[in-house]
């Protein structure tokens, strides 16, 4: 199993020969195809980025998507307390995956019911892949020491795919979205973190992600990781596999076979 940059959707497809590691038996080869990318991704944000350690606090958002269900899956393995967003329909699969507050983003207040839960102490780190509109939300509630990764901007896409429109406005909000955080004078006061975290420059920047993948391999062996498969298409049906993934249908990763 590997992860391809791009050109990965195809019957035959290159990798760099540090980025390939071993598929353990107990994976099928669609769980293999859902781990690379988005375990990289959460491990980078919560392990590397937000330092998580035994009885942090954690947000993670999306937490039944492919990275939020990796990312719960660490943090679970961390001795993190976990506390994860997702429609109410999902709440009982994120559970199973470790998520211990389960909050509906649909008809809850994501930061409201954070301070509740934790009786306004807030959490160690947040991990966001939404932006830029939660990401000033995300900072409030952080306590000293906290940090916030931004990992995505899911606002700018719909069931459509990516959205021209929510793109320009995604991208109008982050200047008032993130401004308070680059005062000095501010920052020093406040005692928290923000990193922005795009696995793809990282890659590039490395030359390979073997540093955000190796440390994973012995949980995937020996089972305290399991890549969340909701649903494999044929590439004759990839137009329907990502619609089916842009309307949030899925818990865990959309996979494309060959044949």
């Amino acid at each position: 199993m590997a992860g391809t940059q791009f050109g990965g959707q195809a019957e035959l497809a290159t990798a760099q020969a540090r980025d390939v590691m071993p598929l353990p038996e107990r994976l099928s080869f669609e769980q293999g195809a859902a781990f690379c990318v988005s375990y990289a991704t959460a491990y980078a944000g919560l392990m590397i980025m937000g330092g998580l350690r035994e009885h942090d606090r954690v947000l993670i958002h999306s937490a039944a998507g492919g990275v939020g269900t990796a990312a719960t899956q660490i943090a679970r393995n961390a001795g993190a307390e976990i506390f994860g967003t997702a429609s109410a329909a999902k709440h009982d699969a994120i559970r199973a995956q470790g998520v211990q507050h389960a909050i509906d983003y649909r008809t809850e207040d994501f930061q409201a019911e954070v301070r509740r839960l934790t009786d306004g102490v807030g959490v160690d780190v947040v991990l966001d892949p939404l932006g830029p509109t939660s990401f000033r939300k995300d900072y409030r509630i952080l306590r000293p020491g906290g940090k916030l990764i931004m990992c995505g901007l899911s606002e700018a896409q719909n069931e459509q795919g990516r959205n021209l429109r929510a793109t320009v406005r995604s991208l109008i909000r982050i200047p008032t979205s993130t401004m308070p955080w680059w005062n000095a004078a501010r920052l020093l006061n406040q005692n928290r973190g923000v990193f922005g975290l795009n696995l793809l420059s990282w890659w590039r920047r490395e030359g390979g992600m073997d540093r955000i993948t190796q440390p994973l391999l012995a949980d995937l062996g020996s089972g305290r990781l399991a890549p969340v498969v909701d649903r494999s298409f044929p590439f004759t049906q990839t137009a329907e596999a990502h619609r089916y993934l842009a309307e949030r249908r899925n818990i865990g990763k959309v996979v494309l076979t060959p044949g």
